[in-house]
């Protein structure tokens, strides 16, 4: 996933964006054509391609010849002497001959160290060119799903992924959102009410049944800060400083111990098992997109937004219960699973610190974004899910869906500190 570093000025097309972005990072690799790249070097006109030979030596790895795999390895290695993907390779083809019972990822890790962590973001050899899918073979798109009899949970979820444009679309969100009981669900809807684009009555109707349901669902899930400050914040503008009850508020849902109740791994399944009983093309990737919007929620932007708006505006004592409540609420935030969260609340905690003048938070905030920053760098650097090895492929993908911060944290270089 990509890190979220500025909500400002964020709209329902601005999310979806965020989304593709990380929609094309981690599950890119479904959608890839192992086409090759550019050749570096050829020894003569029936030479393979370097590109081709590193697919050649990818599939053998990944079918068990090994000696296959060594030939090609080889072949790829004499041609080029200077690259790092064959000397990755070589060092995987080890581990399997050595440590077959390792994990692919494991492995994949060991041998990416063990070569010194290099750079694979600009890798002539890598396959990067998207695949469109056939349209003679393509199951159908959502515009065809959306005309077939659906449940309602599946017509909700088409209705979101479409990114919801006309009154048959938001009636499907209004209908099930009495009996929607996953609550991260409920943030996609709050970021397509900023838009602001809808007839009146039917952004009222909208907005209406997601209150209603907000409100039951923040009294059903007591721990959640996430369904609170929604709750509080939908609706305002970014730019209305916060009033005394609003920083009252904000200080009584600080203290709960979550930001959200539900997992990703467990949004995502469940959403990926509606989307595939509709038939649509690439139930995977709708999935995933709708998982990460509902992660990407309006609330922690409104939440910097309107405390960069207050701080000018408030006495000492209202500034320092606002900047507390603001580094609490990070902080919660930055333990989630996903990176985007990490970001974004080691984002709010550093501005919380900053606004109360604590030179000493404001350092830790700043060393511990740093270090994930730098994490993150590496974790991109290594290209582990643009390797056409569908077993190294799968076993990375299942890691970060699991806990995509923790995944991350297997890239960080040996010697970096941990928060």
């Amino acid at each position: 996933m990509t890190p979220v570093r500025s909500f400002r000025k964020r709209s329902w097309h601005q999310a979806r964006q965020l989304a593709q972005a990380l929609l094309v990072l981690t599950w890119g690799p479904w959608c890839l054509e192992a086409t090759a790249a550019p050749a570096l070097a050829r020894v003569s006109a029936q030479t393979s391609s370097p590109s081709e030979l590193l697919t050649r030596a990818c599939s053998a790895l990944e079918a068990g010849d090994l000696d296959g795999a060594a030939g090609h390895i080889l072949t790829l290695r004499q041609t080029l002497p200077e690259r790092p993907e064959p000397r990755l390779l070589e060092s995987l083809l080890a581990l399997r001959r050595t440590r077959p019972s390792l994990g692919w990822r494991e492995a994949f890790l060991q041998a990416w160290n063990g070569i010194g962590r290099p750079d694979f973001r600009d890798s002539p050899l890598l396959p990067e060119k998207m695949l469109e899918p056939d349209p003679l073979t393509a199951t159908p798109r959502l515009e065809t799903v959306w005309k077939k009899e659906l449940s309602a949970e599946q017509r909700f979820l088409v209705a979101l992924a479409m990114s919801p444009d006309d009154a048959e679309q938001v009636r499907a969100l209004v209908t099930h959102l009495p009996g929607l009981t996953t609550p991260e669900l409920l943030n996609p809807i709050a970021e397509y009410l900023k838009r602001d684009q809808l007839p009146a009555p039917l952004r009222d109707q909208l907005r209406a049944a997601l209150r209603a349901r907000l409100t039951a669902l923040s009294a059903e899930h007591p721990r959640s800060m996430q369904l609170r400050a929604l709750l509080l914040l939908e609706g305002t503008s970014d730019q209305a400083p916060f009033t005394a009850r609003e920083i009252q508020e904000l200080e009584a849902l600080s203290q709960l111990p979550d930001w959200r109740q539900g997992d990703f791994f467990s949004l995502y399944q469940s959403t990926l098992r509606q989307f595939e009983a509709t038939g649509v093309s690439l139930p995977e990737n709708h999935a995933y997109s709708i998982s990460v919007l509902a992660l990407v929620g309006p609330a922690s932007w409104l939440l910097q937004s309107r405390a960069e708006a207050s701080w000018d505006t408030l006495t000492p004592a209202e500034r320092q219960r606002l900047g507390e409540a603001l580094w609490r609420i990070g902080s919660r935030l930055s333990d989630e699973s996903s990176i985007v969260e990490r970001f974004v609340g080691l984002q709010m905690m550093k501005k919380a610190a900053t606004a109360l003048g604590d030179a000493e938070r404001l350092r830790r905030a700043t060393e511990w974004r740093a270090e994930e920053h730098a994490t993150y760098s590496a974790l991109e650097s290594s290209q582990s899910t643009r390797w056409p090895i569908p077993s190294l492929y799968k076993a990375m993908i299942d890691s970060s869906i699991r806990d995509e911060v923790a995944h991350m944290h297997a890239f960080r270089a040996p010697e970096a500190s941990t928060r």
